[in-house]
């Protein structure tokens, strides 16, 4: 039992009594709980205060959390635009999408591609690389809770992966939406709370900040900006921006929201939370470099940071927070995956947009499972949370970025040139991911799309004027 000395029982405990709540809260949302849009949207009812919070939890999942501090550890305060770039995006699609596209009544990112369109072909294709991204995603997700578990106990990673399966799937099936909503806001406060005071306060009175800084000073670029980043890498991290932009997770919660005001604002403040938080974990970042041992692993900088420096309870409260805001996360991102699948997929192939409501609600459910699955074996073959991520985004962006652009903006192309841009930019970004990726797959991909995407708005404003 060597794993489970690193805790205290208060640990213990603490975790036990987290994971009771989380389980209370997805039960008692399951009894709201009537139709698919209930379980997808939480009916459109939810208050500012809990979508703000659960967009700023939801983006932060464990790949922001390990991933911040750790590339800050490897590169230098330069690896915190790996935190940041994203919400960048996400802002941006806020002051210049979000009070529009709530106006429509969207459900799915794939229902703002295909507002131009009646092809099934171009639907599905665009439905099928949003599945993708988010089943990567979830699959991260995934992959950290194993972290989390594997460091803290003696269970070993295929044990603790179908572990954290069981956990994603149940509390998804219970309550939808609204309990990931409900829960994603308690794990905000948690890591506000816990790595935005206590862990800052601890390092600002027990450790010498000063001497810190002098020494990791003396690491050749580690206080410029873009630092030591390898430039492909700092290409990569970037086009997460544009991937903030067309963000389904971010749409879903627009979506979801009370009105068109609400829905704004909401982007708004989670976009500041975001970054201030995000300067807490560069901060972090560096004090892992300066007290950790030389040559320790830059992927578990945050929790071995964590252990060394939180006393007994607290430290338990933030490992349940951890496998909590990913618990959340996955469940944000299979219900992004079963909505698109049922209303996107299922329904449009098989013309069954009539359905009664508690069928579609089955069905939403079956892919929960079915998606959960999928993102359990990703997560055995692909331990490494921020690879499996970045294998999503570099196939989402250069598919979906110009047609969610050109929907939004009732910009006119036609089905083909629609269906050109998607799959030309993910066929471009995969070749160039099993080759290696000897230019970045992301940017290659998004390149090559625009081709199409460009002849088809040119013919289609050629079209206009001549009618």
């Amino acid at each position: 039992m060597k794993g489970m000395l690193k805790m205290s029982a208060l640990d213990w405990l603490v975790i036990l009594a987290y994971l009771a709540v989380m389980l209370y809260i997805g039960y008692h949302s399951m009894k709201t709980v009537k139709t698919d849009e209930d379980f997808v949207l939480a009916g459109r009812n939810v208050g500012n205060i809990y979508i703000i919070l659960s967009l700023f939890a939801s983006f932060t999942g464990l790949s922001g959390l390990f991933g911040t501090p750790q590339y800050v550890y490897e590169y230098g305060i330069a690896g915190w635009w790996w935190w940041a770039t994203f919400p960048i995006g996400v802002f941006i699609m806020g002051m210049t999408m979000a009070k529009l596209l709530r106006r429509r009544m969207h459900v799915t990112l794939p229902d703002v591609v295909d507002v131009n369109h009646s092809s099934k072909a171009v639907r599905v294709a665009a439905s099928l690389v949003t599945v993708w991204n988010y089943l990567a995603w979830t699959a991260g997700q995934v992959a950290g809770i194993v972290l989390v578990i594997t460091t803290f106990t003696d269970l070993n990673g295929t044990a603790a992966v179908i572990v954290a399966y069981i956990i994603i799937v149940l509390f998804t099936l219970l309550g939808g939406f609204r309990a990931v909503v409900y829960t994603d806001s308690l794990q905000a406060v948690l890591f506000l709370v816990v790595l935005g005071l206590v862990i800052p306060a601890v390092l600002l009175l027990h450790y010498d900040v000063p001497e810190a800084l002098a020494q990791t000073t003396s690491i050749d670029g580690f206080y410029k900006l873009f630092g030591s980043v390898p430039a492909g890498t700092m290409i990569t991290w970037w086009l997460l921006a544009p991937a903030g932009f067309i963000d389904n997770m971010a749409l879903q919660r627009v979506f979801a929201a009370k009105d068109e005001k609400s829905a704004k604002g909401n982007i708004t403040a989670a976009f500041l939370l975001m970054i201030i938080f995000g300067l807490i974990l560069m901060f972090i970042g560096i004090m892992a470099r300066f007290i950790l041992p030389a040559g320790s692993d830059p992927a578990s900088a945050m929790l071995n940071l964590s252990q060394l420096v939180l006393p007994k309870g607290m430290l338990g409260l933030l490992v349940a927070a951890f496998a909590g805001v990913a618990v959340s996360t996955a469940s944000s991102t299979l219900l992004v995956c079963s909505s698109t699948l049922e209303q996107d997929v299922y329904s449009v192939l098989r013309n069954t947009g009539k359905e009664k409501p508690a069928s579609s609600l089955l069905v939403n459910r079956l892919f929960v499972v079915l998606v959960g699955l999928i993102a359990l074996v990703l997560a055995l073959k692909v331990p490494s949370v921020t690879q499996i991520l970045m294998y999503g985004y570099s196939v989402y962006v250069p598919g979906l970025l110009l047609p969610v652009i050109a929907g939004s903006f009732h910009w006119k192309l036609s089905d083909r040139a629609m269906l050109l841009t998607i799959v030309s930019g993910v066929l471009t970004a995969v070749i160039l991911i099993l080759m290696g990726e000897p230019f970045p797959g992301s940017l290659g991909g998004l390149v090559v799309s625009a081709i199409p995407f460009c002849i088809g708005l040119w013919n289609g404003r050629q079209r206009a004027e001549v009618h």
